[in-house]
This record gives C-alpha cells, sequence and structure tokens, in this order.
C-alpha cells in the first residue's frame, strides 16, 4: 500500500472513530467496513495486509 492509500486509510479510521463518538453508529460501521475492505483487498493481491502507517 503505498502512503497516499495509507493516509486515505488513517483518515477513514480517524472520521469513522469521530462518528463513533457521536454515536452515529451506523456511519461508524460503514467507515470501519470500508477501512476493513480496503486491507481485506490489499492482502488479496499480495500487499502487506495490517500494515498501518
Amino acid at each position: 500500500m503505498d502512503r497516499q492509500q495509507g493516509q486515505q486509510s488513517h483518515a477513514t479510521l480517524a472520521l469513522a472513530q469521530a462518528h463513533f463518538e457521536k454515536g452515529d453508529y451506523a456511519e461508524a460501521e460503514a467507515l470501519y467496513s470500508a477501512f476493513i475492505r480496503q486491507y481485506a483487498c490489499a492482502g488479496s493481491v499480495g500487499a502487506a495486509p495490517g500494515r498501518i502507517l
């Protein structure tokens, strides 16, 4: 995963956490799911899964 994708992933995770803290659980869940899918897809094509920049 390149640096830009890592920054986008971090931003997605931060936004999900902000929604969760505000009690907007549906939006938080959608964003957490998107974050997880990014790593699942990256892992399926040979990138290092779990590597957070």
